[in-house]
């Protein structure tokens, strides 16, 4: 797949003057981010200089001296570069940018006139404004006094509310026709927008201001208006890549301060496009139903072939918006103290228990050993004591004997509990580690949860002793000291499918500058080989595949008619204190032939009773119903995989292999990108930062 940016102007300041980017274009149709701007007539300084006798003693002599040479000022400016995008797999954006329009006052040079006489002249210009619009701006008299002594060549934007700017609407600037020029202009800046509003807010993250403009005395080098930085997700990970390399323009004052001439040095070079490996639809779907389903949740969907993270959704949000450009105060505070913590990347900073999604490492380090085969037969009571413990079932009835492909199946707890004592710590740790549990998978975002795996070395240097039996029954359920995230057990279910190697989860594909220059690529690659044994390895997939498809399983709800799943619930103890519980439902599909992986937690509320399969089992079968349903009918890749068969079964008693006819199976589609909105026309920007 290439991915290109075509360029809408025929040079690289008139990209500049277009908010600075072009069209990107992946396959078909082209994407394009669009500015629109109108340049704004502008009054000359003197003109300014006679409305303000209206407003001042006549004896004052306000004009400009053309004899006070000293007001004369040539000074190199720092103009901005806008960010990168950041986009899709199929470049769909979730980050670009605008221009917006700000109101801003221009102080003209004043001999010898008061402290007083300079704030009555920019109070008097801001009450206009104030009455056209039934706003409440203001400048504080130090703000004016100290812009006037140190910077009055420079627009002082006032449309200001609770120290952030506030945008000119067009509705705003038809009504302050009759006022601009002279000392009102419009100042144009860029401002990130985020299109998608807060699909994968968690991931893109967000911008803030790199430094508040300069008060003091103007030197080379200061920029026009506010520099952005990222402040979260991506756009921190990325932010030397996205920002670009900032213009430098010199300006030419007259004594009086007009501006004589304007000198474009180096036009801003626009930041590199950031491309994500994520599927807008895939991300799109897995948040509609988390939002349907979930207080609180994660879902996670990664490619078994090279470890392409599809979606990696959380729920609740927020709206990346709302952070443009800048937060309000009292809406932060609600999103903190929510207590569903909008602001939380549940899907890879999360860390739970993973509880009888866990069994598979169990089991799979139970077969390794040796000591437990797929033929191994356990009673499974409805609970079992060890030491002067008793550990229970989930199922307050007996269960009978069975084997690893049953008590997959039933998820039986008693049957774990005797697997792994039989096997020993060191084989279940060891398998856990191998698939990756108890370290960040890599991604390139900040804070990622490391999870973590209870070891004998561990608990010997911190405890002095062992793993205990009581310890290692409730580390093989999945619950106790071991800890994962979605995105981790997402990793594990794709080296399971895979079977010989883990994928490196990989968040971005690539970098790309304007020229259509890769300039950085992320190639698939192994994190680690496992080499499962594929005999182990079958019978763990014929017990997934039979909690979805078998008589009696845990995961029924998870079915599709589409495809063969295999799949593992999991419920798990969480918030002891307030009576909340998780359930999980993880696995890969197709079970003959693994494409997808996905792990899904749903966090219960206080009280709430609540299982795997009744739960999270749901959320993956509308998912991957809506991806299979809406894909086109023509999708090469959904015809490659009609001749996958269905997974080779294990027997449940026996543990012979019995096979099962071929199944049609399909494989997603890509959706389209939309297309793109019809191009407008761009105009005056240059001009309108500096108010001319």
């Amino acid at each position: 797949m290439f991915f290109s940016n075509v360029l809408t102007t025929s040079s690289l300041l008139s990209r500049f003057l277009a908010a600075g980017f072009g069209m990107l274009a992946v396959l078909t149709p082209q994407l394009q981010a669009q500015v629109v701007l109108k340049a704004q007539p502008v009054e000359s300084v003197e003109d300014e200089a006679k409305k303000l006798k209206s407003t001042v003693p006549e004896k004052q002599d306000l004009n400009a001296s053309w004899a006070t040479q000293k007001e004369a000022r040539a000074m190199t400016l720092s103009v901005p570069a806008p960010r990168g995008q950041i986009v899709d797999r199929h470049g769909i954006p979730f980050a670009q940018n605008r221009a917006v329009n700000y109101l801003a006052l221009v102080m003209p040079y004043m001999d010898g006139a008061s402290d007083a006489q300079i704030t009555t002249f920019a109070r008097s210009t801001i009450d206009k404004v104030n009455q056209l619009l039934g706003k409440t701006w203001s400048l504080s008299d130090e703000r004016v006094l100290l812009h006037y002594k140190h910077r009055r060549w420079l627009p002082l934007v006032f449309s200001v509310e609770e120290g952030l700017n506030v945008e000119i609407t067009p509705d705003m600037e038809e009504k302050l026709k009759p006022l601009l020029g002279g000392s009102l202009v419009i100042q144009s800046a860029y401002l990130r927008h985020y299109p998608q509003g807060g699909t994968a807010c968690h991931i893109i993250g967000y911008t803030g201001k790199t430094r508040p403009l300069p008060t003091g005395p103007i030197v080379d080098g200061d920029p026009v208006f506010e520099e952005m930085e990222g402040r979260e997700g991506i756009e921190t990970a990325f932010d030397t890549d996205l920002k670009g390399q900032p213009g430098l323009v010199n300006v030419l004052f007259s004594p009086d301060g007009k501006r004589l001439s304007e000198d474009v040095r180096r036009a801003p070079s626009p930041g590199n496009n950031v491309v994500l490996s994520l599927d807008y639809n895939f991300q799109k779907y897995a948040e509609n139903a988390l939002k349907k389903h979930t207080t609180g949740g994660a879902m996670v969907i990664m490619d078994v072939t090279n470890g392409d993270i599809l979606a990696m959704a959380s729920n609740p949000g927020f709206d990346l918006n709302e952070f443009v450009p800048g937060i309000r105060q009292k809406r932060y505070d609600e999103l903190t103290k929510d207590p569903h913590l909008p602001l939380y990347p549940r899907s890879f900073r999360g860390e739970y228990p993973p509880a009888s999604t866990f069994k598979i490492v169990t089991a799979l380090g139970a077969l390794d050993s040796g000591k437990v085969t797929a033929k191994t037969m356990y009673d499974c009571p409805n609970a079992l004591e060890i030491g002067d413990r008793v550990f229970k079932n989930w199922n307050k009835e007996g269960e009978g004997s069975m084997n690893v492909v049953s008590a997959i199946k039933r998820s039986c707890n008693t049957w774990f509990y005797r697997a792994a004592l039989e096997s020993g710590a060191d084989y279940i740790t060891n398998m856990a580690m191998r698939f990756g549990f108890g370290e960040r998978t890599g991604i390139p975002l900040k804070a990622e949860g490391e999870g973590f795996v209870p070891t004998n070395s561990y608990l010997l240097q911190h405890r002095g002793h062992k793993m205990l039996p009581g310890d290692l029954a409730n580390i093989a359920i999945g619950q106790g000291m071991v800890l994962a995230t979605p995105l981790q057990v997402c990793q594990c279910m794709a080296g399971l499918g895979d079977g010989t190697r883990i994928p490196q989860p990989r968040l971005v594909l690539q970098v790309q500058d304007l020229s259509d220059r890769v300039v950085m690529a992320y190639e698939p690659k192994d994190r680690r080989r496992i080499d499962l044994k594929p005999e182990d390895r079958q019978t763990v997939i014929s017990g997934m595949v039979a909690v979805v498809n078998g008589s009696g399983g845990t995961g029924h709800s998870a079915a599709l008619k589409q495809a063969e799943l295999a799949g593992k619930t999991g419920t798990a103890q969480w918030r002891i204190s307030k009576d909340q519980n998780l359930a999980w439902f993880t696995g890969f599909l197709p079970a003959g032939k693994p494409m997808f992986a996905f792990a899904v937690v749903y966090e219960g509320e206080p009280g709430e009773t609540i299982s795997g399969g009744q739960k999270a089992a749901p959320i993956v079968r509308e998912v991957f119903t809506n991806i299979f349903e809406k894909a086109p009918a023509d999708d090469p890749m959904l015809m490659a995989m009609k001749e996958v068969p269905k997974a080779t079964q294990v027997g449940e008693s026996s543990g012979g292999g019995e096979k099962s006819s071929d199944a049609q199976t399909v494989r997603p589609a890509q959706a389209a990108p939309p297309p793109p909105p019809p191009k407008k026309g761009i105009s005056g920007f240059f001009s309108r930062l500096f108010g001319k």
